[in-house]
């Protein structure tokens, strides 16, 4: 007599399953992680003129791969796009925690409104409003 296939085939479900989950695989192995995107920035509240401002940013990438910033005059100055009057860019690994430090000399003195983006960069990358992440922060100059 011949066992009947469904019961052929749970032994081989069961294994399948069992090698599955000591090889570390599992349903979500293809899909990430969830985690949303953020950034995080520091930079002093006042320096004097012609000093070196240092502008920390960190956070998490997600699907982002760049951070830049840029500076405009004035304490109520809104921040433009990612690639607008851009300072500098330095690459991060998307899916991964980010800490870099972004330099430049201060000019003339004022208020300075510093803006860090985290977006993603490259041929036909979306840089309109909604596809990155900015935060600002204010800086006196005297």
């Amino acid at each position: 007599m011949q066992t009947p296939i469904w019961r052929q085939r749970v032994p081989v479900s069961s294994l399948v399953l069992l090698l599955s989950s000591l090889a570390g695989v599992s349903q979500a192995g293809a899909v990430s992680n969830g985690r949303a995107a953020s950034l995080k920035i520091s930079a002093p509240a006042s320096m004097a003129r012609g000093s070196v401002l240092t502008v920390t940013a960190s956070g998490y990438a997600g699907r982002y791969n760049a951070v830049s910033w840029s500076s405009q005059k004035g304490s109520s100055a809104a921040c433009a796009t990612p690639t607008s009057d851009t300072i500098s860019t330095q690459a991060v690994p998307k899916g991964h925690t980010f800490d870099v430090k972004l330099t430049n000399v201060v000019g003339a003195p004022g208020p300075l409104t510093v803006c860090v983006y985290l977006f993603t960069s490259g041929p036909g990358a979306n840089q309109t409003k909604g596809h990155y992440i900015v935060k600002s922060q204010r800086v006196k100059v005297a």
